[in-house]
């Protein structure tokens, strides 16, 4: 029973709620009826979305086993209690059984395109945490390859599923997204800046400094905010959707807005303390990170629905 928990535990299950926004809103801009629900293959593509999800999430925790049996004990102990070798024999099997559901996906659908693209979001969850690459510990890398691997490349892969290309809506869509949404996750990185700094753990925060990185992730939930909402008006615009649709969009204005007030509001806050006192002060506004990133996500999942419903 403890094997049973301790495999659950390290596949980071808590996380899967927020992975279901960036699966369903590529492919609800793309599909124009429910008929993709009802099929065996689109089920098999949900699994193999997750089942990525989950490769990142163990080889993570395999990478950093050391380093949480410090700050995240409970993970540390689940790898060392099932053993590293049984961990990584796991994690090959993960990446057989992926590869192969990409290519009874690509034979049945005739989009060989997933093998390469699961090849490649392997490839890249798998650099983001190991040795020798280990982006995460690569300064802005860090914040490219979590833009890359948790947000665009998901969605690619979710539109690939029910369509043969992903739309320039769904594009701009997961760019856009990605963005606002790690400039929000800097914030929660940030928290970890001694604990980062000690471990030697090169992250865009450590990089960049704790002030200017809390400037870029401002700029990131702003910027990148304005930039969803025109990626959704012109979703919006070529579907098109009914005047009152438009309303649809107000919940993601009203989260963009919290969220760029919030973040913008502890860059002003720090500006001028000294590191011990800003950190305190990240770890306060922190608190908020899971709330507007829940906000963001759904708010998207509601224009997304809107334009299907069109």
């Amino acid at each position: 029973m403890k094997q049973l928990v301790w495999m659950i535990r390290i596949r980071r299950v808590e996380f899967r709620i927020a992975e279901i926004p960036i699966l369903l809103i590529p492919v609800l801009l793309t599909i124009r009826d429910a008929s993709p629900f009802r099929t065996l293959v689109f089920w098999e593509g949900v699994f193999l979305f997750f089942l990525l999800f989950a490769f990142g999430d163990v080889i993570n925790c395999l990478a950093d086993r050391d380093v949480d049996a410090k700050y995240k004990k409970h993970l540390s102990e689940a790898i060392y209690g099932l053993g590293v070798r049984n961990v990584k024999i796991q994690l090959w099997v993960m990446g057989i059984v992926a590869m192969g559901l990409a290519a009874h996906l690509g034979m049945q659908l005739q989009r060989w395109i997933l093998l390469p693209c699961v090849a490649f979001g392997l490839f890249l969850g798998f650099a983001y945490s190991a040795e020798p690459l280990r982006l995460k510990a690569r300064g802005v890398w860090n914040f490219l390859c979590v833009w890359a691997v948790v947000f665009v490349g998901p969605m690619l892969l979710a539109a690939w599923i029910v369509a043969d290309v992903p739309s320039p809506e769904v594009l701009a869509v997961a760019a856009t997204f990605g963005l606002i949404q790690e400039g929000i996750i800097q914030v929660n990185s940030a928290e970890d800046y001694f604990e980062d700094l000690e471990s030697g753990v090169r992250t865009m925060i450590i990089a960049l400094g704790l002030h200017r990185a809390i400037a870029v992730a401002f700029a990131a939930v702003a910027v990148g905010g304005a930039a969803l909402l025109g990626a959704f008006a012109w979703a919006f615009h070529r579907r098109p959707v009914a005047p009152l649709g438009w309303l649809a969009l107000l919940p993601l204005v009203v989260a963009w807005l919290a969220a760029s007030a919030s973040v913008g509001g502890l860059r002003r806050s720090i500006a001028g303390l000294a590191l011990d006192e800003s950190v305190a002060r990240v770890k306060k506004a922190g608190k908020l990170v899971p709330l507007w990133l829940t906000l963001v996500a759904w708010a998207s999942l509601g224009a997304s629905l809107a334009v299907s419903l069109s």
